[in-house]
């Protein structure tokens, strides 16, 4: 209700104001037009004639002085135009800086990316390096205990071989000895008048003597001229080896059945019984022997 009053009081005040105004409006009006149409009065105006003037005499005119001489004007101060920047040149300016910014960016982005790659390159070539240093440390590792094994296994097998080489060559020795002796006395019970010499070839062996003692005299002197004696021999040892020979004179082996008491002394004869392989071959065909019971002492080389 309030709301409604209110409202109806504010036009009835609008409309008197419209009217007030419409009012004063015409009234301008009204003497704005009477103005303009009140008549001019009347201009007065009287004629006459004056008379004649005496005419005076005119004064010399002074000599004009000179003017000076203008002042030169003074140089115009160069203006200074503050204009300011326009709207066109900032936008400008922010977009060259905003890709100047963009630009670094960029290249730091990519000299970032640049030293990381190098950097995983490094790593992954170390992991590299570390990976084959480790397998050949451990393919070494493992070639150095192969190697060990099988020089094991070959040292086991060659002190195998070597006990079996020696227990054989233990029995062959007895069993040749045995039937060298065997035969010896076989022979001396048939021929007790045959004898031999003692580093030549069995003794009672049939044939001419002449023939048996040039057989043996060969054979001493080709193992004689390959011997070499040791310096420190003192007295005069004797050293006693079985030869097996093949009929070409070709040893096959030497073993020592009785050593002298010195071992470089005897390892000396038996380099040289080895050295003389093949042993000279008899004139007679029946007074060779494929086993040989030789003997040697230190004053047979001198």
């Amino acid at each position: 209700m309030q709301r409604q009053v209110r409202t109806e009081s504010r036009s009835g005040m609008s409309f008197a104001l419209s009217v007030a105004m419409h009012l004063l409006f015409v009234a301008v009006l009204f003497f704005a037009i009477s103005w303009k149409t009140k008549p001019p009065a009347p201009v007065v105006a009287e004629l006459w004639t004056p008379p004649p003037a005496a005419t005076p005499k005119p004064e010399p005119k002074p000599a004009p002085k000179p003017a000076p001489p203008p002042k030169p004007a003074p140089p115009p101060e160069p203006k200074v135009e503050t204009k300011a920047p326009e709207k066109v040149d900032i936008a400008l300016e922010q977009e060259k800086e905003r890709q100047r910014l963009e630009a670094e960016r960029k290249r730091l982005e990519a000299l970032e990316q640049k030293r990381r790659k190098e950097e995983e390159a490094r790593k992954r070539e170390e992991a590299e390096k570390k990976r084959k240093e480790e397998e050949a440390r451990r393919r070494a590792e493992a070639e150095k205990k192969q190697k060990e094994e099988e020089a094991r296994a070959k040292a086991e097998r060659e002190k195998k071989e070597r006990a079996a080489r020696i227990a054989a060559d233990k029995r062959l020795a007895a069993e040749l000895e045995r039937e060298t002796r065997e035969r010896m006395a076989r022979e001396l019970a048939k021929a007790p008048a045959q004898t031999g010499g003692r580093e030549g070839v069995p003794v009672s062996v049939p044939g001419d003597p002449n023939a048996i003692a040039g057989y043996r005299d060969k054979i001493s002197a080709k193992i004689r001229g390959n011997v070499i004696l040791p310096a420190a021999v003192t007295g005069d040892p004797e050293a006693e080896f079985i030869v097996q020979q093949l009929p070409t004179g070709e040893i096959l082996s030497v073993k020592l059945t009785r050593s002298s008491g010195n071992k470089a002394l005897d390892d000396a004869w038996e380099r040289a019984i080895l050295k003389s392989s093949p042993l000279p071959l008899p004139e007679q065909r029946e007074v060779f022997q494929a086993t040989l019971l030789l003997k040697f002492r230190p004053s047979d080389k001198r």
